[in-house]
């Protein structure tokens, strides 16, 4: 079953979706989470993966946890981003 799970979070689209939406809501989340570094909520393009284990240590979490709320977070309203 855990490799499964794992290869599920590896799915490249789901990955991109992932790094999609946290791009709308990377403001409101380090609102809610006001311990979470720059450094820890930084990524460049294929390393999602690795951002959201940082974010999973400093808020004592797993990642697959992070990714799930993510995924699950309220989308931002587009007008406040213009």
């Amino acid at each position: 079953m855990k490799n499964i799970r794992q290869e599920k979070t590896k799915d490249p689209m789901d990955i991109q979706e992932l790094e999609s939406k946290w791009e709308r809501i990377v403001a409101s989340y380090r609102k809610e989470y006001p311990t979470l570094l720059e450094a820890d909520i930084k990524y460049r393009v294929g390393e999602f993966d690795d951002m959201t284990q940082r974010i999973a240590r400093r808020t004592n979490r797993t990642r697959e946890s992070v990714q799930t709320e993510i995924r699950n977070w309220p989308a931002e309203n587009p007008k406040e981003e213009l």
